[in-house]
């Protein structure tokens, strides 16, 4: 059986959502190591016969709050993760050697695509955005010019940039190959959900804004949207009549696939899972993060989402929003089976 190293980037969930799909895909087929700085929660419900070698991988991107990035420690944190850029390369390709792996998958991560460029086994890049795409565009990083060329270096060495919908234009040069949105398939579970009133009569939104700070939003206005319930797995606030803080016992997918819409920052795995379950969108503005524009303009011109004004998004005032997001709908407008896609190119690299 063939042997894969598949490296996860650490930078919040949806890295761990969308690899969490390709590896099912691969449960049975391939001897896999996962090598990432994720924590054991990210792992519940994978594949349990994938060993994980806990690393950091990356330096993932610095963020003040769930929308907020920080250019400047992003960066800091950059260069001090290549400080040892040497050394990590040569442990990496000694790795990749002493376990005979034959394919490595990257979830952003470019170090190891050149790892294994220098051990000579082909790479797999699955990314929406590189890291050098999102680096390039922060204030401070004309300073950074030589970290950066080594960055595009790095990704440049994939064998295959395999780009799933909603990407931005990659800076590095590497074959691309465009494929589906990539999600696992969740159960709608929404007759379990013990929420007061009935749920028959409310429409049902699931919010997912990450573990980072959301207490600037006015989280009590909520209750002024009466025909709506609002559930989360997210840490905010117990104490709004209508908003449900549920535990880990609900999965994020089954959640999804529960509601009738999905409140979310504009990140990739969210809508992803979002769009598989044929839900629209409400996002707000993420200015800054080079993934946004790519988010928004996918929403406004297939019509499956819609983006929330700042003010309105953070004073709670949702009403008109989850009016107009109720009418879109999404089935047959975007391009889904991702994942298994992927495992095709797999079957065809390594067959």
């Amino acid at each position: 059986m063939k042997r894969i190293a598949y490296y996860i980037s650490s930078h919040g969930y949806g890295h761990a959502a969308r690899s969490a799909a390709v590896l099912e895909q691969l449960v049975g087929l391939y001897q896999v190591t996962l090598k990432t700085d994720l924590s054991s929660e990210a792992f519940k419900g994978w594949p349990p016969t994938f060993p994980i070698v806990k690393q950091q991988v990356d330096a993932g991107c610095a963020q003040d709050n769930f929308i907020t990035i920080n250019p400047g420690k992003a960066l800091a944190n950059l260069q001090n993760f290549y400080q040892t850029r040497q050394d990590r390369l040569s442990s990496e390709v000694q790795w990749l050697a002493n376990h005979t792996i034959d394919l490595v998958v990257s979830d952003v991560p470019s170090l190891p695509l050149q790892a294994a460029k220098l051990f000579g086994v082909p790479s797999l890049l699955i990314a929406n955005f590189t890291w050098h795409d999102i680096y390039a565009g922060f204030p401070g990083a004309e300073d950074q010019a030589e970290l950066l060329a080594t960055l595009k270096e790095e990704y440049a060495a994939a064998t295959l940039h395999i780009l799933p919908q909603c990407h931005i234009k990659p800076i590095a040069d590497s074959p691309q190959q465009e494929v589906g949105f990539i999600s696992k398939q969740g159960r709608d579970i929404r007759q379990q959900l013990e929420l007061h009133g009935d749920l028959n009569n409310k429409t049902l939104v699931f919010i997912y804004l990450g573990d980072l700070n959301a207490a600037s939003i006015l989280w009590k206005n909520l209750e002024k949207i009466e025909e709506c319930l609002f559930i989360t797995r997210d840490p905010l606030p117990t104490n709004v009549n209508n908003l449900f803080v549920l535990d880990d016992s609900f999965t994020y997918v089954d959640l999804i696939a529960s509601a009738d819409i999905v409140l979310t920052k504009a990140g990739y795995s969210t809508l992803a899972l979002a769009f598989n379950h044929g839900k629209p969108v409400l996002s707000c503005s993420r200015e800054g993060f080079g993934e946004y524009p790519a988010i928004r303009n996918f929403l406004e011109e297939r019509q499956v989402g819609l983006i929330i004004p700042a003010q309105k998004f953070f004073d709670g005032d949702w009403r008109e929003s989850i009016r107009q997001a109720s009418q879109l709908t999404v089935a047959g407008k975007v391009k889904l089976n991702g994942a298994r896609e992927v495992r095709d190119i797999i079957d065809s690299l390594l067959g």
